[in-house]
């Protein structure tokens, strides 16, 4: 299913690795006689796609999900991972069955989540209808809560086509200068910046190498390639910043799954 008739309703939007800016290249400068009768062509290679969805009129459903996700905490072990890895600091983690749980708040968020990621699988890989109802997109999914001081080391998920982060809460407001909280992106081109000079250091968007930070906020979901070395910078806030993350990815429906079916 891409998407869950008369129940959700968000909004799309894809994210091209270091921004969404538009630019436009002014013909050369003429060199003595050397003129182009034509401006050079430019040619977008090794884009790295980001898509973020926005759960409308999500306050009631994250405030059900918020109760429901702190009385699983304060119940310790039964629901914790129990295999949970180094890196993660300040914050609980459940363990990766989530979207198995039966109450009507995590089914809703199940129903928009998967619809998402199905529509990011279909619209990059060309899929139809038919072709999609053929895979079964596989998931373990999570939740965290983190207090002032929590947080995630970078890291990736290499046993998944595709990931994703649902903010139920995102804490205190912090001031626009601090980083508390962000889910950062480092970005994959690791020699894009071995030489910088005046012909490269002012590169504009999406060419610039550079980290990607999303300051998430109720109701945003964003997806991304698995491969991905991401990070949650320390938590500074008073209350509680809780989130949902996502790893997936596909088989034919005849295989046999070891996580949980779409």
């Amino acid at each position: 299913m891409l998407a869950s008739a008369g129940f959700f309703f968000c909004v799309w939007r894809l994210i091209f690795a270091a921004g969404t800016r538009t630019i436009s290249i002014d013909p050369p400068i003429p060199r003595g006689d050397a003129t182009m009768a034509t401006a050079p062509k430019l040619i977008n290679a090794f884009t790295t796609p980001f898509f973020e969805a926005h759960l409308e009129n999500a306050g009631t459903l994250n405030d059900e999900l918020r109760t429901l996700f702190i009385e699983r905490e304060q119940q310790g072990d039964k629901y914790r991972n129990p295999y949970m890895t180094p890196g993660k600091v300040g914050l609980f983690e459940s363990d990766f069955d989530l979207f198995r749980w039966t109450e009507q708040p995590v089914q809703k968020l199940r129903s928009f989540c998967m619809d998402t990621i199905g529509h990011v699988i279909a619209s990059l890989n060309g899929y139809d209808r038919g072709e999609l109802a053929r895979l079964e997109i596989i998931n373990h999914t999570w939740f965290h809560i983190t207090r002032k001081g929590g947080y995630t080391t970078y890291h990736n998920h290499p046993m998944a086509s595709w990931s994703g982060v649902y903010c139920v809460d995102p804490g205190d407001a912090a001031d626009d200068s601090s980083d508390s909280g962000i889910l950062r992106f480092l970005d994959p081109r690791g020699m894009g910046n071995m030489f910088l000079d005046a012909g490269n250091s002012r590169l504009q968007q999406p060419f610039r190498v550079a980290s990607l930070n999303f300051r998430l906020t109720p109701g945003r979901f964003i997806v991304f390639p698995s491969y991905l070395f991401h990070e949650v910078a320390p938590y500074q806030g008073a209350g509680t910043r809780i989130t949902v993350a996502i790893n997936s990815w596909v088989r034919e429906r005849s295989a046999t799954p070891d996580g949980q079916a779409r």
